[in-house]
């Protein structure tokens, strides 16, 4: 009797050997899937956040010619030249800001993209926020309202 029952342990445990090497290759290949698709959204991500910022960029690069456009305006005065002239200088620095931000987006890797999508994140937020203020604060000196906002 001892002898059945130590060939049906085996036989028991040579069964339960065969399907978890069965069950192997399916748990794999649903773990490559997985890494794919996280793999697939940090870079959908990284694209994402590059392309707002680019989109940002742009906008700051045309409100630059813009104010660039003023300060060669004749018949300015001291006054409207200075304003003018730090108007271009922050634009500027938003402008860098954006370029830096862009560089880390293309520069993170896979493991440092929590924290550069973080902080590019707020950048775009910042730059944004500041250049809607812009717009409404040269809306209120020009008594315009050109994106009727309200402002």
């Amino acid at each position: 009797m001892n002898s059945k029952i130590i060939i049906n342990l085996s036989l028991m445990g040579a069964t339960l050997g065969l399907v978890a090497c069965n069950n192997a290759p399916k748990e794999e290949t649903r773990m490559e899937k997985q890494v794919d698709n996280a793999l697939e959204d940090i870079t959908q991500a990284k694209d994402d956040a590059a392309k707002n910022m680019r989109a940002l960029h742009e906008k700051l690069a045309i409100r630059l010619v813009k104010v660039e456009a003023k300060l060669k305006e004749p018949g300015t005065t001291k006054e409207q030249q200075q304003e003018w002239e730090a108007s271009r200088v922050e634009l500027k620095d938003q402008m860098k800001r954006l370029e830096d931000g862009i560089g880390e987006v293309d520069r993170s890797t896979n493991e440092t993209w929590k924290d550069v999508k973080e902080g590019t994140r707020k950048t775009t937020e910042d730059v944004d926020n500041w250049f809607q203020r812009q717009a409404e604060i040269i809306d209120r000196k020009t008594d315009a309202d050109k994106d009727k906002d309200g402002h």
